[in-house]
């Protein structure tokens, strides 16, 4: 392989310890882009990254900025591609969420739906379907309420096992209502998400409840149903979700369970979500403000 002088420049300071030096290098990579990227990673192809160590850490983070401009392009037009965000958001933090594998399990449970789906079914029919199908046929499960675990929220684990925890479970829900053709879409409100089968002129008839095998309840049982969660929202402030809407709630909720580990031992995967946090350029959430007089008692 024929190297640019520039990049053979750049990678006899690679092993530089000056962090200066290493940011000023890695600034200069990045503006010369993927070129840069391939001849990295054609010297350590043939030369070995022992004798390049510092080829290898400045790959490293190449491809890990990569990733983050991959998410943030995303962000600025994700079309209906709600998958493809969750994946590069998994992606930045494990690296191990195939986006071809999940697309694949994804349409093998649409394809178990719409092979009993009619055209002269009622949007209700659908959803029943949809219901029995996906609770008691395919066995999607929500564990983990309290949000302990972050794998539990992994969205390619919740595929793979069937369970996961109620905001994964829920957003795979919104998958395979969405992609089957069932009138299901989110709507999001200050605390999370909820799926609601809505009419053709996109008005919410009922609210589904995930933790209970899709039991419908109406709007007017709304209220109640937040009480239930210890929820002070006001019903009104629900709107319709977005897919950049729920990649930042799947995000907050990765964010909240690496926060709550008391081995303090994730902070490289906080400091990822932070910055994954920070394109979405909207406020929180997940975050729910505590009643006064409650917090008196």
């Amino acid at each position: 392989m024929v190297y640019d002088k520039e990049i053979l420049y750049i990678i006899s300071l690679l092993d530089d310890p000056d962090q200066y030096v290493q940011d000023a290098l890695f600034r200069q990579l990045q503006n010369i882009g993927r070129p840069a990227l391939e001849q990295l990673e054609g010297v350590v192809r043939e030369s070995g990254e022992e004798k390049y160590p510092g080829t290898g850490r400045m790959l490293a983070a190449l491809r890990q900025e990569l990733k983050f401009n991959a998410l943030k392009e995303w962000i600025d037009k994700p079309g209906d591609d709600l998958l493809t965000g969750l994946c590069l958001v998994q992606d930045i933090l494990t690296g191990d969420a195939g986006i071809q594998d999940l697309q694949e399990i994804l349409m093998d449970c649409v394809n178990e739906i719409s092979v009993e789906m009619r055209d002269d079914q009622t949007v209700m029919e659908k959803v029943k379907l949809l219901n029995h199908v996906f609770f008691h046929r395919l066995c999607f499960k929500t564990i983990d309420p309290m949000f302990s675990s972050p794998g539990n929220t992994f969205i390619h684990h919740a595929f793979q096992k069937r369970e996961g925890s109620p905001i994964a479970i829920g957003i795979i829900y919104l998958l395979l209502a969405y992609h089957s053709g069932v009138q299901i879409r989110g709507r999001v409100f200050k605390g999370g998400f909820l799926p609601a089968v809505i009419d053709i002129s996109g008005n919410v008839l009922f609210y589904v409840n995930v933790y209970k095998n899709g039991l419908l309840f109406p709007h007017t049982e709304l209220e109640s149903f937040l009480e239930d969660l210890n929820l002070q929202i006001p019903p009104e402030s629900f709107r319709e979700a977005r897919p950049e809407d729920l990649a930042q709630i799947y995000a907050e909720t990765l964010y909240y369970s690496y926060s709550m580990r008391e081995d303090n031992t994730e902070s490289e995967k906080l400091n990822k979500l932070e910055k994954i946090l920070s394109f979405f350029g909207r406020e929180s959430s997940l975050l729910i403000e505590i009643d006064d007089d409650e917090e008196d008692d």
